[in-house]
């Protein structure tokens, strides 16, 4: 038996016996297709259980996308599987959403396969992640800078997503599927330099190679031991939970004992903080250790009010022995200016660092070389900006009724009243927005949401600005 059949069986004898409905995602790729194959051939044999296909077209390759889908179309149609394919302009929507072009298609794609999932009932999204992936994966994390949760790399099975074939090597695929005579489709982007993961595993994998021929199973194999203490440690932090009096309440305001929560180990201390911020927010999407430490830190600086403003609209604050996570709702950025009306424009010093009274939140500017910028970062509290547009005379204040600007993407004007409400930004929550603006006060970026197209990053730039939010 070849050993991709091999372990994907082992696999697979995990899944309970009454999971037998399977939504497979199928890009076309060769991991993607040994996966349907597999899993269609044991659910003959087995003459049980269901499966459907479900591809999402990103839109990105032009032709070359229309050829996938309609590869696909024809895989479910031979296999006699109901088949679920979608179109969607992935770029055109992280250019809205001013996130990266890989972040938007992993949000779409999860949203796409959990509503399929819901329309034909599935019970499990299978999905086609290899051994590689867990060892890039690992190292994408080690070089962000992650803790032990990011370390442990791609799970074989988390909620109602498995993945049979997360043990075997792309090589161990690639000779199956020639061994099978299977066709599939290649992603020229693959070879795009530019996104990371692309770039670990064309440069760097390589040159760790040099050192250890077999640095991608040691990569694998430390992930999985790392996996097996944070389990132990997740065990932990649900005892911890009761002992810290971890109170929810209407599921986005979140309370613990601060003198209690001083007595548990500083491994319990940044989990139970990232449990809090993740029930209080919904997700810890732009949530780093910096902003945990930075919270913990704040717990520690004595007595009185103290308040912290994190991404995603969410407030910590520390009070009379407690800490409060919840969404920012009815509190301006500049409590005490901001008592009725507008408030007085703060300047921005450029290049250099401004608290601008948003609950110690600084914005950081320098100017920077243009060849070093990563447009394609993911985190929303920074950006990139043409500096001989922008000038150096910037300013930050709230929204005005009647405000204008031009969101990145589009080319005509826009209310910035209608830009909140297309956004599904509460009324109460909008005067809680930063606005970086111009000298002559034409709004450069809407903090953690958009920037103005006119000062976008483009061939034409000589001199960059990075512009970044930070908790002081």
């Amino acid at each position: 038996m070849h050993p991709v059949e091999r372990k994907f069986q082992k696999a697979m004898s995990q899944i309970m016996p009454s999971e037998t409905r399977v939504l497979v995602a199928v890009s076309g790729g060769p991991d993607s297709v040994v996966l349907l194959h597999l899993l269609n051939k044991y659910k003959v044999e087995s003459s049980d259980g269901a499966l459907a296909i479900a591809h999402l077209n990103h839109l990105s390759r032009g032709i070359d996308s229309k050829k996938d889908s309609d590869f696909v179309a024809g895989l479910g149609k031979a296999l006699g599987l109901e088949t679920f394919i979608e179109d969607v302009d992935v770029a055109l929507l992280s250019s809205k959403k001013k996130t990266s072009f890989q972040e938007s298609a992993r949000i779409i794609r999860y949203d796409f396969l959990e509503r399929i999932s819901q329309k034909w009932s599935a019970h499990l999204i299978a999905l086609g992640h290899n051994s590689d992936d867990q060892a890039e994966t690992f190292l994408i994390n080690l070089l962000r800078g992650s803790g032990l949760r990011g370390l442990t790399g791609i799970r074989s099975r988390r909620g109602d997503y498995i993945r049979p074939l997360r043990d075997c090597s792309r090589c161990e695929i690639e000779n199956y599927i020639s061994k099978q005579g299977l066709q599939f489709r290649l992603d020229s982007s693959n070879q795009e330099k530019h996104y990371l993961r692309n770039k670990i595993r064309l440069d760097l994998i390589p040159i760790l190679e040099s050192y250890n021929l077999n640095i991608k199973k040691s990569l694998v194999s430390t992930s999985g031991l790392l996996a097996d203490d944070d389990d132990y440690i997740e065990r932990k932090v649900e005892i911890a939970m009761t002992q810290v009096e971890f109170n929810v309440k209407d599921d986005d305001f979140v309370s613990l004992d601060v003198n209690l929560f001083n007595l548990q180990h500083p491994a319990l201390q940044k989990r139970l903080i990232r449990q809090a911020i993740l029930v209080a927010k919904g997700d810890l999407r732009s949530i780093s250790v910096r902003h945990v430490l930075k919270i913990i830190q704040m717990m520690n600086l004595g007595n009185g009010f103290k308040e912290m403003h994190l991404p995603g609209s969410l407030v910590a604050v520390c009070d009379k022995g407690e800490l409060f996570f919840h969404k920012r709702h009815r509190r301006d950025f500049v409590e005490d200016e901001l008592l009725s009306g507008d408030i007085v424009p703060k300047g921005i010093s450029v290049p250099g660092t401004t608290e601008i009274g948003f609950g110690g939140l600084c914005l950081n500017t320098k100017l920077v070389s243009k060849k070093d910028i990563d447009l394609y970062s993911t985190n929303p509290n920074k950006v990139y900006l043409d500096f001989d547009k922008t000038g150096s005379d910037l300013k930050v204040r709230v929204f005005r009724p009647g405000d204008r600007f031009i969101p990145l993407g589009m080319n005509g004007t826009k209310k910035l009243k209608a830009y909140f409400i297309d956004e599904k930004i509460p009324r109460d929550q909008r005067k809680s927005i930063p606005l970086l603006t111009s000298k002559n006060d034409d709004i450069i970026w809407v903090y953690e949401k958009r920037i103005g197209d006119h000062y976008r990053v483009t061939a034409k730039s000589t001199r960059v600005m990075v512009v970044e939010g930070a908790i002081a």
